[in-house]
């Protein structure tokens, strides 16, 4: 059908692009805006993201920044939380994937709520790959959907082997209910609204 999106057309050209290292930089934010903007049509309408209740909305009105809420599930400590999810593109996408950072604080070991410059970011080491190889990733068609499973995930297993903090970590291993007790503690503090 003409004038679909085609996302191979899409990504040829721009790899294209870079290749003849093309100065027209008009031209290739266009064709990333336009991988971005199906992506997020795609997600919207998705219907597994859906059920684990993601919801997707865009920051100011800009398809470079999106927001995503996600629900804690039922049985973790993270259970009635309203979660928001920031994902930022960088304007060489896919190239470069994503980054993915809590908005809201979250008790949670593999989310940075210490450092200022790197606050809400999530230590996974998919997404972190996929941060900075894009498509050349270890896992074919690595890519919002799925990394948003893996934050899910991560409300049920969390990295022990990959804290950002020790403290945090030797509560989770050595005393879980300590550990459950904080996490739903700011679950309730923190995560009651979407932001």
């Amino acid at each position: 059908m003409q004038g679909e999106f085609n996302l191979q057309n899409s990504l040829n050209m721009l790899s294209m692009l870079n290749n003849m290292n093309y100065n027209n930089e008009i031209m290739k934010k266009n064709i990333v805006m336009e991988i971005i903007k199906n992506e997020f049509q795609n997600c919207q309408k998705d219907d597994d993201l859906l059920q684990i209740g993601c919801t997707f909305r865009l920051k100011d009105n800009d398809i470079f920044n999106w927001k995503v809420t996600m629900y804690g599930p039922k049985e973790t400590p993270y259970e009635n939380g309203i979660f928001t999810i920031n994902i930022l593109f960088p304007n060489d996408y896919p190239l470069r994937g994503a980054e993915f950072r809590f908005m809201n604080k979250i008790y949670h070991l593999n989310v940075d709520m210490r450092n200022n410059d790197s606050l809400g970011h999530i230590s996974l080491n998919h997404i972190n790959e996929w941060g900075l190889k894009g498509r050349n990733t270890s896992i074919p068609n690595y890519g919002v959907k799925k990394a948003l499973f893996d934050i899910f995930c991560l409300f049920f297993e969390q990295g022990a082997d990959c804290p950002y903090e020790e403290e945090m970590a030797n509560d989770y291993v050595k005393n879980r209910d300590k550990f459950n007790e904080s996490a739903k503690k700011w679950t309730l503090q923190y995560a009651t609204k979407p932001l």
